[in-house]
């Protein structure tokens, strides 16, 4: 086991921490409960007996680490500072300092996950010595006697799955879950859940949830699962937490294969981050269609952002920094693209719900609306969840349909009742609220109570879930304590209204089993999951049956569709039409569900008639039942009809009252002419130094639909190394990576269903030499050299406890074989420096680059962090030391930080010489005198071999010299 000692924790934290005791290893505990706190502690050992270290258990439970804090740290710490079960006082200390550096003080609330955080770094409780390794500790501590489980990642699907009277578990997974349903096809369903195996579950259905598959954890990732699909159902998405320097940052992946495996994560936030949540613009008639939003807090300063791209790229973050503080977000949008962000605010100052809208698109916000008062904010306790508290916490949707309350927004979230002591969690009661606006957010009202309120003394409901489905019926699931003793075990329950909320017709238990209170921290987590399909409403939640913490799935029969059936197309959204053209024929699939018979009408509302002479369904009407029934769609264009981008809605109607009317939506790209020829912009024609994977622009075409890319070695385009094609964009990456220190040349042609579009001009470029190498027309000239053949030839090794910086022949480099030096990675606390001699950097000569090969093993924290390591630093002209930032090094970058934050390197296995040197650019220093300094930082636990430095060199670049008369005269 890695216990980390108090000289170690100096080395996390030179403002927090500075004690240098370090402690004896001993055995695991998996689990701590906050209440069972027998550490013993001994007030002597603290390195400021100005500070009662007896009485930091107010602020959470022992570690030894307290220790090291001084009077000025605690003084960090407000006086009614909120427990938070697992964290201790230095912990706490330490995120505020760091909060503050990153700009989001904290000020009420703590995030919500910060106990998941505190054991990703530290690994739990070190009490009496013992490091208690607990939750995602267990995997970024291992104890090498005692190893985890091997965790499935995303990429390694296992199925795995169980029904149980209905109900499922989910493949992986505990508390907090989130589910969404295709919207294209109700038989494939994703969800996601914490997981206790270190990183966030994915599971998915190919059979409408009646058994579920692993998608495995998204590596390097905590908790707070949110999902969705695009609107065309191809893509599906994951919002989560993951982790960044051991913060925690809002981050999305992707899944192109309808959740079996995930990929292309972009962390969106730049900040420790909590609570985000996520949401995709579905409605055909939206201008916003497929537009994903992200919502998360830094501080509890609420913050948004947008990708135009389905989720490939993302925004710079918007903060909504002047609006009131929150934590706990949700997302939706109406029929015409405007945005409802909404969260409960997490100050006492302000005991409201809060929305924000946006009527473009996310590009920006109108001022904060009240929604409702709340009689509490945050969170309270509840006798089923003591520990944790019930978190007041915000679920969003909008009636999309052409219903009666179409357009309608609401809200629903856990309450603390207004009968509630608030003196504990005896005397508190919780309830759900759902809120509903019909004017776009401008007034809000309260709904009817989902749930009965005549026995709200005895039971509580909390952790509601919100979906409105495709007819305009809202449908809501929570937990409800009538079937346990005392208000401490739960079910979950589900409820629907077909009248906007007025009444609520079926109060259903899902749940087959009631589930106990596990006091383990988490208790039920903060939020549930569900989502409406055209037949089934399905509910996610986190289950304890058998004293075992387990993600359910329940589904309940859609009531308020009734017989019902959806209208898919395999066709593209967008097509292309030369005027005059007939659109290509599209293929309509209807499948009855629940019964569902009878002839459904095809129409085309709202449709251009200018553009579109004709529009026909064949057959029609289509006689639907279980089995898919096709139609085929065929539109005429008009000759002279403008060019444009046209939208065309189908929609099927079905008999019954109210007709159940199924829309769907393309567009097509009309043009009435070929393309005109495309400008190349960027990079310049001859440009030099060019990425070796650049990014081609040009502007755009007159009715272009889309262009083609061609790069080659050769102007004549005989060999063309990287050809591309991008629709609705000017830009476009070079993804296969070009050679160094060449010339390419590239060109563009534009398309549409007219024709193409004659080719553009030919350009050319120059990419930039590899790190080290020198640009064409310049050449390579050593201006300081040292192998360490002949000794430390001028190096000196300074340093205080355990400098250990040495000649050796254990590894030497092949370039020059015999000695390296090397400094080793021991069991001493120790900062082992070696120093060149001073170095005079000539001007007019850049690039001016340091380069050292060197061996490496030193020992890794995780895979993201370093507990030992290694970095360079540098004196100019005689001043102090300072590190050389990750952005000068060229081609070898730092693993991560150490547990000061400083950048540095290490590895879990060796890194050896036949890997590229190591190259750093030094040009800010040209005319300056340098030292140069390797400087190792190691704990006083595990050891490693080390670090073996060898054949450093500093070169510049000067030009080629051109000898006129062959005498070493350059001509001027």
């Amino acid at each position: 086991m890695q216990i980390r000692s108090q000289k170690w924790v100096l080395a996390l934290s030179l403002v927090l921490l500075g004690a240098t005791a370090s402690f004896a290893a001993g055995p695991d505990k998996d689990a701590y409960v906050d209440q069972i706190d027998d550490a013993t502690i001994v007030q002597s050992q603290g390195v400021d007996q100005r500070v009662d270290y007896v009485a930091l258990r107010r602020f959470g439970p022992w570690d030894d680490r307290n220790y090291a804090l001084t009077q000025a740290d605690v003084a960090v710490l407000p006086a009614n500072d909120e427990y938070r079960y697992g964290v201790p006082a230095f912990f706490k200390i330490l995120k505020r300092k760091e909060s503050i550096q990153e700009g989001f003080p904290i000020h009420e609330h703590y995030p919500r996950e910060l106990d998941k955080e505190f054991d990703l770094r530290f690994g739990g409780l070190l009490q009496d010595g013992v490091l208690h390794r607990r939750g995602l500790g267990i995997y970024s501590h291992p104890d090498p006697a005692n190893p985890p489980e091997n965790l499935i990642y995303a990429t390694d699907p296992l199925p795995h799955a169980v029904p149980i009277n209905g109900e499922n578990f989910m493949a992986i997974g505990d508390e907090e879950t989130s589910i969404k349903y295709n919207p294209v096809d109700p038989l494939k369903i994703i969800a996601g859940s914490n997981s206790p195996s270190g990183g966030q579950a994915q599971n998915y259905s190919l059979d409408g949830g009646a058994t579920w598959l692993s998608g495995g954890n998204l590596p390097s990732t905590c908790c707070d699962p949110a999902m969705e699909w695009s609107a065309d159902g191809t893509i599906a998405y994951a919002a989560t937490l993951t982790s960044v320097g051991g913060s925690f940052r809002a981050a999305v992946f992707r899944s192109i294969n309808n959740g079996q495996t995930w990929a292309g994560r972009v962390d969106v936030s730049t900040a420790s981050s909590d609570k985000e949540y996520i949401h995709v613009d579905k409605s055909s008639t939206s201008p916003f269609l497929e537009n994903v939003y992200l919502t998360w807090h830094q501080g509890n300063v609420m913050f948004f952002s947008r990708s135009l791209d389905k989720g490939l790229t993302w925004s710079t973050p918007i903060s909504f920094s002047s609006a009131p503080l929150g934590i706990g977000s949700d997302i939706t949008t109406d029929k015409m693209g405007n945005i409802y962000y909404i969260w409960p605010s997490s100050s006492t100052s302000t005991k409201n719900v809060y929305m924000v809208k946006s009527t473009d698109g996310g590009a920006t916000f109108a001022a904060p609306v009240v929604v409702q008062p709340l009689f509490d904010v945050y969170d309270f306790p509840i006798p089923a969840m003591e520990t944790r508290n019930a978190f007041i916490y915000i679920a969003a949707d909008t009636d999309r349909s052409t219903g009666p309350h179409a357009g309608r927004v609401y809200a629903a979230y856990t309450a603390m009742h207004p009968s509630s002591g608030n003196a504990g969690a005896a005397t508190n009661h919780a309830w759900i609220q759902v809120a509903f606006s019909d004017n776009g957010g401008a007034t809000w009202a309260l709904a009817t109570t989902p749930h009965s309120v005549a026995d709200i003394a005895t039971i509580d409901r909390f952790h509601p879930w919100l979906e409105v489905d495709g007819q305009g019926a809202v449908h809501i699931g929570f937990y409800d304590t009538r079937n346990s003793v005392n208000r401490t075990g739960i079910d979950f329950y589900y409820n629907y209204s077909i009248d906007g909320g007025t009444t609520w017709l079926d109060e259903t238990r899902v749940s087959s089993v009631t589930s106990p209170n596990i006091t383990n921290g988490q208790e039920w987590g903060d939020y549930n999951g569900l989502s409406v399909g055209p037949v089934s409403a399905a509910m996610s939640w986190s289950d304890n049956r058998g004293s075992v913490q387990h993600s359910y799935v329940g589904r309940v029969q859609n009531l308020a569709a009734g017989p019902t059936y959806t209208l898919n197309s395999t066709s593209p959204a967008t097509v292309g039409v030369c005027a005059g053209q007939p659109v290509p024929p599209r293929v309509l699939s209807l499948t009855g569900y629940s019964g569902y018979t009878g002839p459904v009408a095809i129409s085309f509302p709202g449709l251009n008639a200018t553009v579109f002479p004709s529009a026909t369904a064949t057959p029609n009407p289509v006689n639907v039942s279980a089995s898919a029934a096709t139609s085929t769609v065929n539109l005429t264009t008009s000759p002279s009809a403008p060019p444009g981008v046209y939208p065309v809605t189908v929609q099927s109607t079905g008999g019954g009252s109210p007709a159940v009317v199924r829309q769907l939506g393309f567009s097509v790209n009309l043009a009435s002419a070929a393309p005109s020829i495309a400008t190349l912009t960027t990079p310049a024609n001859a440009a030099i130094n060019v990425p070796t994977n650049p990014t081609l622009s040009w502007t755009a075409s007159t009715q272009a639909a889309s262009y083609n890319v061609q790069v080659a070695s050769d102007a004549a385009f005989a060999n063309v190394v990287f050809s591309g094609s991008v629709s609705a964009a000017t830009s476009i990456m070079v993804t296969t990576g070009l050679a160094t220190s060449k010339t390419y040349y590239w060109r563009v042609t534009s398309q549409n269903a007219c024709g193409t579009s004659a080719q553009s001009a030919v350009f050319s470029f120059t990419t930039m030499p590899a790190p080290g190498d020198c640009s064409a027309g310049t050449s390579a000239r050593n201006v300081f050299t040292e192998d360490f053949t002949n000794g430390a030839g001028g190096f000196t090794t300074t340093g205080g406890n355990g400098t250990s910086w040495a000649l050796s022949m254990a590894r030497p480099s092949p370039a020059s074989g015999g000695n390296a030096m090397k400094s080793a990675a021991n069991t001493t606390a120790s900062n082992q420096l070696l120093t060149s001699p001073t170095i005079a950097l000539p001007t007019g000569q850049q690039p001016l680059t340091l380069a050292f090969n060197r061996w490496r093993f030193l020992e890794i924290n995780g895979t993201t962090a370093c507990y030992d390591g290694g970095f360079l630093e540098a004196s100019v002209n005689g001043g102090a030391f300072t590190a050389i930032p990750g952005s000068n090094i060229l081609n070898d970058p730092y693993t991560g930080p150490l547990g000061s934050g400083q950048p540095a390197w290490c590895s879990s296995a060796a890194v050896d010489y036949s890997a590229l040197s190591t190259f750093v650019d030094l040009s800010a220093w040209a005319g300056s005198s340098v030292q140069l300094r390797w400087r190792v930082v190691t704990d006083s636990s595990v050891a490693r071999e080390g670090w073996y430095v060898d054949d450093v060199r500093v070169q510049v670049c000067s030009s080629d010299l051109i000898f006129k008369n062959g005498f070493d005269t350059p001509t001027p």
